[in-house]
């Protein structure tokens, strides 16, 4: 980006850099990054001309006072300070009427403002002039009034549970050297609807912004107070106690008419919900929350934790933090964020809404192939921001629960948005450590966007592309024909076309004759796969390979046995390919059943994996790609068969993370 340095430019240094001097040039820091000028000259003319940086002078008038051989340099240093977002450009600042004794008081207020954008006076003045209803309990109450007072706010209104709480807070005003020049202290009215919805209403309709700490009942008062400022247009910033922290959500900013505004704001409280096994559902669902979580210093650190946040929403301040949402620990009283990605797909009511350009499957998919491809560290280093215990899509990780020989395993947990299941288990194999890892986590990242489309509204028919015909086509329904789907998410739209088309096809797959096939002869396994078949003859395994009828004919498929019972069935053009990830499949299934022997545990999946036993997912080779993609697509055809093609978008911001998770339905031509 380059900024255009005119004469008429009022530099102002923000409030939160520095400077130091380094060797051949000079150190520069702020919340917004750092960076090394280099020159040996360049330190010593960032110390003169700093505190001059006030955005009083213009360019102009800043050089007429430098010695005319620097001018130059100071010229370029200023520019580079600009670009950089160090210095920002005061002359086209909103006007504001803050007198000299509330700029002076409240320089550090408006100070913060001036580090993260514009206009800091006027925006600091707005939020003065806001009207602001918080609704909490007493000690909550004590917090928001001892913060919003230091943040300068005259018009506050304390809706607190009964009368004896308002006189607690009163007396505790009555300690305070200053508080806002209108501040009321109301009792609640006893529901969100019914007899008292007018007076909540009369309560919250006037309100600049809602600062609420969900006090008993619980998550039932929470819910409600957000259904109610959604329905007035009025911005919300809540908190909510659960048993051991307490959780602040981001400001949520009611839709406008228009469209405009945050869409899902209550998208984080189903991510917290879809991490939860049902009992801990129902308990937060239900409350109330336990005695002591909003009395003493808890609820006061979270009113000073939903006062920030509102006072950085009304005054234009934005942050990644600001973004997630905090949890306040309640036996450390530290607090951590926790980014949630966004709109989690509704169970009910209305989903994610797509621009109409965004329903045409063409351009999603001409989008996708013009995309770069994401390899595995990438979109290893991508897909960890998903990967949060408390509200993300891949709740938990991990490897230790499993045995790690002779294969590496590792269990992703995907949480369910549309809260009909409890998190559930997928798990990736190899025989290294980081590419098991991978394993998992694309497999759960493919079952994570295909849960996120089951749990949104879907429209009757859904729109598809058809891969062989390239042309728009409706997704085939269940029930008729030969119909079976897969879902992937590969570095690429090709890959992962083929590992969605292939699963699918092993799913058409006549399993339950396998036993009867002919046993592939052990010439037909190449060297790759020998270090499989010696660990499971070295184990004295009961495993035997088959080739099975393929629905298309031409497409090597087999059928992987263990003790009897088919563990994994493999489609690929190339049967070496199949062969060996059959292989891998099969040493798989022995280990685990192995451990859960020895170890009197149940299925580590629990039964509640999307891929049914037997295994169906492809593990496609690193030479895979459009030639095996079109080979496929080709076999379909002559076999009567079509495979129509889902973009898995509805959660759009892991949709971005994982960028090439799709959905293939196969069918009938």
């Amino acid at each position: 980006m380059t900024v255009q340095t005119t004469n008429a430019v009022r530099p102002r240094l923000r409030g939160d850099v520095y400077f130091t001097a380094m060797p051949d040039g000079a150190f520069v820091r702020s919340t917004r990054g750092s960076v090394f000028l280099k020159g040996a000259s360049v330190h010593r003319l960032l110390t003169a001309l700093a505190p001059a940086l006030t955005g009083a002078a213009t360019l102009t008038e800043l050089l007429a006072a430098v010695p005319t051989p620097q001018r130059p340099s100071v010229r370029k240093l200023v520019g580079t300070l600009l670009e950089r977002g160090f210095v920002r450009d005061t002359g086209s600042d909103l006007p504001h009427s803050l007198d000299d004794d509330a700029a002076e008081r409240y320089a550090g207020p408006v100070q913060f403002i001036d580090s993260f954008t514009d206009s800091a006076a006027r925006r600091f003045q707005d939020f003065r002039a806001a009207r602001l209803v918080c609704v909490c309990g007493p000690d909550a109450a004590r917090g928001f009034l001892s913060a919003l007072t230091d943040c300068g706010a005259t018009r506050l209104t304390l809706v607190l549970p009964d009368p004896d709480s308002m006189l607690t807070v009163h007396q505790f005003a009555a300690t305070l050297p200053e508080v806002p020049a209108e501040l009321a202290f109301v009792p609640a009215p006893s529901t969100t609807d019914g007899a008292d919805a007018t007076d909540w209403e009369t309560l919250l309709r006037t309100a600049d912004a809602v600062l609420h700490l969900a006090d008993r009942p619980g998550a039932g008062s929470r819910e409600a107070v957000a259904r109610l400022c959604a329905r007035l247009g009025r911005p919300l910033v809540q908190g909510l106690a659960t048993a051991d922290a307490v959780w602040i959500w981001p400001a949520r900013t009611p839709a406008a008419p228009d469209g405009d505004g945050d869409g899902d704001g209550d998208a984080p409280w189903r991510r917290l919900l879809a991490t939860r096994t049902e009992a801990e559902r129902r308990t937060l669902r239900a409350g109330p929350c336990s005695d002591g979580l909003h009395r003493g210093p808890v609820a006061e650190l979270a009113a000073i934790q939903l006062t920030f946040r509102a006072y950085c929403h009304l005054t234009g301040v934005t942050t990644p933090e600001l973004a997630a949402m905090a949890r306040l620990d309640t036996t450390t009283l530290e607090v951590d964020h926790h980014p949630v990605l966004g709109p989690a797909p509704a169970s009910s009511a209305a989903g994610p809404r797509k621009p109409g350009a965004e329903q045409d499957p063409a351009r999603r998919v001409r989008l996708l192939r013009a995309a770069d491809p994401v390899p595995d560290p990438l979109f290893l280093e991508r897909l960890a921001v998903a990967c949060d215990r408390h509200v993300g899509p891949i709740p938990d990780v991990r490897e230790r629960d499993h045995p790690q020989s002779p294969l590496f395993v590792t269990e992703a947990k995907v949480a369910d948005p549309g809260l009909r299941t409890e998190p559930r288990a997928v798990l990736g194999a190899a025989h290294t450590a980081h590419d098991a890892r991978a394993d998992a986590l694309r497999r759960a990242a493919a079952t994570a966007l295909e849960l996120a489309r089951q749990a949104a509204p879907r429209p009757a028919p859904e729109p598809g592309w058809d891969l062989a015909a390239e042309r728009a086509r409706p997704v085939p329904a269940p029930g008729n024909g030969r119909y079976a789907h897969g879902v992937a998410a590969e570095a690429d739209l090709d890959r992962s076309a083929l590992a969605c088309t292939l699963a699918a096809l092993a799913r058409l797959v006549p399993v339950q004759a396998a036993g009867d096939a002919a046993p592939v002869p052990p010439a037909e396994l190449t060297a790759a796969d020998r270090q499989c078949v010696e660990l499971l003859t070295t184990a004295d395994a009961r495993w035997s390979v088959h080739r099975v009828a393929s629905p298309a004919a031409a497409l090597p498929a087999f059928a992987f046995l263990l003790d009897g019972a088919t563990v994994a069935v493999q489609v690929h053009p190339d049967a070496a390919t199949a062969l060996s990830a059959g292989l891998l499949d099969t040493l798989l299934a022995w280990q685990l059943a192995r451990h859960r022997r020895e170890s009197g545990d149940p299925d580590p999946t629990g039964g509640t994996t999307p891929e049914a036993v037997p295994s169906v997912q492809p593990r496609l080779a690193a030479t895979d790609g459009a030639d095996q993609l079109a080979t496929t697509l080709e076999q379909l055809r002559a076999a009567g068969l079509c495979a129509v093609l889902q973009v898995l978008d509805d959660d759009p911001a892991l949709a971005e993370l994982v960028r090439f998770g799709v959905r293939v339905v196969i069918d009938d031509a």
